[in-house]
């Protein structure tokens, strides 16, 4: 295989894609995978349920690739048409041939796969970093979105803690699994440990990532204004990434159609850490 812009090394690649694969047996349900080409390289799809169905479009968090959404695809596919779209940027299934500067390459390079996969319309879910590219998409193509779902997205409601970074830095030189639980703020005893070949994945990605994607860019009010959608906005009670008063603040000032719930004993992945609630709480909000 030959080395693509999202690992430094050929070896931190082809170890990535053989521990995403364990992943993949996680998610209990079937699935397809697809390859769409665009100008930024070719996006990894992971698709399950009917195509008859509403499509629901998933954008995972920072480091861990589509299978994060393994607690949730299997429920979600009786009711949708789901598309777990792999972040080119990100260390990932996807192939990225052609970096990406700024947030509008964000925007265009998911409207490239959206439009690839026959999508005009959709609703839109993202976790983390995931989150920020939903709403950095909708800002640009708010037409598109059906509905806008956004799982404690960073940069986008409040900034991202110093010690956030910290906990990357600490991972990357002592990459143990209570190291990694504490870079994504799991906790031991409110949550079930996570699979050993997620850990593997965001200690692969994180040790061996090509930051070859636009950081996040703090998202300006006159972005956000765009949104005119329907949005949901869930954070963890334990959010460690930001400040959740802060993200209150700003998404009830500036997001008009605004549905906010705050999950209880719950840390930064919501979707893995309290499952049953996410998913009953994102079905409940597509079909009002």
């Amino acid at each position: 295989m030959k080395k693509v812009l999202n690992f430094r090394t050929l070896e931190s690649q082809n170890d990535y894609f053989e521990t995403y694969e364990e992943s993949l047996k996680l998610i209990n349900s079937p699935i397809v995978e697809h390859y769409i080409s665009t100008t930024f390289g070719e996006s990894h799809v992971i698709c399950s349920g009917n195509k008859g169905n509403p499509p629901l479009v998933l954008l995972h968090a920072a480091s861990c690739g589509s299978p994060i959404w393994y607690k949730n695809i299997p429920f979600w596919s009786k009711y949708y048409c789901v598309y777990a779209i792999d972040l080119i940027g990100e260390s990932s299934k996807s192939i990225l041939t052609k970096k990406m500067k700024t947030p509008y390459d964000n925007a265009k390079w998911l409207d490239e796969t959206l439009t690839g996969l026959g999508l005009n319309e959709f609703f839109l879910c993202g976790l983390s970093i995931g989150g920020w590219n939903a709403a950095n998409y909708a800002g640009y193509y708010p037409q598109k979105v059906l509905k806008l779902i956004m799982l404690s997205p960073v940069q986008t409601f409040a900034k991202m803690h110093m010690s956030f970074f910290m906990k990357i830095m600490k991972m990357g030189f002592h990459p143990t699994r209570e190291n990694v639980e504490n870079y994504i703020g799991w906790g031991s005893e409110r949550e079930e440990p996570l699979p050993d070949s997620i850990i593997r994945q965001f200690t692969i990605s994180v040790m061996n990532m090509n930051s070859s994607a636009s950081f996040p860019k703090w998202i300006k009010k006159e972005h956000l204004l765009n949104l005119n959608m329907p949005v949901l906005l869930m954070l963890g009670e334990y959010e460690f990434a930001f400040s959740i008063p802060q993200a209150i603040k700003r998404a009830k000032h500036l997001v008009k159609n605004l549905e906010l719930k705050i999950v209880n004993n719950s840390s930064h992945l919501l979707c893995v850490s309290k499952p049953d609630s996410i998913n009953n709480e994102i079905v409940e909000f597509i079909n009002k």
